[in-house]
């Protein structure tokens, strides 16, 4: 999952993401990958406390230049999607465990990647949900 995600890069052989080697890409140019072609759903979700479910799901899109009537509408629309749209102005720790889960995937989601690589998405998940 690291090596796919451009969290590591390989020590030998050759990875080719879109006709690139990975190897040779500065950390800017992994970074830039990570956030446009690539969503993470950690298995403990790497959400920051501090601040909003909103404004989780909004990081990537802030970090990705997109203008902020879109963020906003695309938040909205990804926190509506995965049943949240009640608690966007909720902080992590006033969330349970399968709605943090939720707002991890909408994080994922946000720029459109190409790949969502998940660890044990739907772990924390009710039933209902994991099916959606």
């Amino acid at each position: 999952m690291n090596l796919i995600g451009c969290l590591d890069t390989p020590t030998q052989g050759t990875y080719l993401l879109r006709d690139k080697e990975v190897a040779g890409l500065d950390k800017n140019e992994l970074a830039k990958i990570r956030n446009q072609r690539v969503g993470f759903v950690f298995q403990n979700f790497n959400l920051l406390p501090q601040i909003t479910a909103f404004e989780n799901v909004e990081m990537p899109l802030m970090f990705g230049g997109v203008a902020r009537k879109e963020r906003k509408e695309r938040v909205q629309a990804l926190l509506e999607k995965v049943g949240l749209a009640d608690r966007m102005e909720h902080r992590p720790t006033e969330l349970s465990g399968g709605q943090m889960q939720r707002v991890a995937v909408a994080r994922a989601l946000a720029m459109n990647p190409d790949i969502v690589l998940a660890d044990e998405p739907t772990g924390n998940l009710d039933t209902s949900s994991a099916a959606m």
